[in-house]
């Protein structure tokens, strides 16, 4: 039995990983995002309505000092002025914001195609070590070396521990312990409420894919420089 718990260890150890992995690759698409989706995020008709105050702001100012040395009788010469400026501010900023939004979305393709590049090594992993994890249950299997089914492989410490308290002679005995308590969880969740799952942070976890990207960029960089 205590060669059934260290084996058991191992094979949840590939289960582990294959967990873990896929966790990883659903944490990496939240960074997935269309063109529609930087569009409204950046919410162009927002700035552009700053821009415009801003400009027009800029536009009265600069006309109000232009009244003042100009005069009353020289008001179209402020006049002028105000929509000189306005237009020219307004132009200047609609463009940068333009701009910002351009290489937002150039940005994002980039980030596509970095995150892209991640899961693709992800699931060529999550293939070998689900292999791994078959390939080695067969062989408990085909060795005889694992004595308790697959569904209960995770409890396996679990049961072994009432043969090692006297509870159970054998581990079929065992067994039966274990699924009788397992019945006995079952019924009792029916009327009590699990506990709220405390919030994951995966970037904690994963690390920061972004951080990657820039990463991959400079290398590419430097190989460039090299050539």
């Amino acid at each position: 039995m205590e060669e059934t718990v260290t084996y058991c260890k191992r094979y949840y150890e590939f289960e582990d990983a294959v967990s873990v992995n896929k966790e990883n690759i659903e944490y990496l698409k939240t960074y997935l995002h269309d063109n529609d989706y930087v569009v409204k995020n950046f919410d162009m008709k927002s700035k552009v309505t700053r821009s415009v105050i801003i400009s027009a702001a800029a536009g009265l100012a600069f006309g109000l000092i232009v009244l003042g040395i100009c005069g009353l009788s020289l008001w179209f010469v402020p006049l002028i002025a105000f929509l000189t400026v306005t237009i020219a501010a307004a132009v200047f900023l609609i463009s940068l914001q333009k701009f910002k939004l351009s290489e937002a979305e150039k940005n994002q393709v980039e980030v596509n195609e970095g995150i892209n590049e991640q899961i693709e090594v992800l699931k060529s992993r999550e293939s070998q070590l689900v292999s791994q994890k078959d390939n080695y249950y067969k062989g408990l299997q085909e060795k005889q070396l694992c004595a308790i089914p697959l569904e209960y492989m995770a409890n396996a410490e679990q049961i072994r521990d009432y043969i090692k308290n006297g509870e159970a002679e054998t581990i079929e005995d065992a067994l039966g312990i274990f699924e009788q308590q397992l019945l006995m969880q079952e019924m009792s969740s029916l009327i009590t409420k699990n506990d709220a799952p405390t919030p994951v942070d995966n970037k904690e976890r994963f690390g920061d894919p972004l951080e990657i990207i820039k990463q991959n960029k400079k290398a590419k960089r430097r190989s460039l420089f090299k050539k």
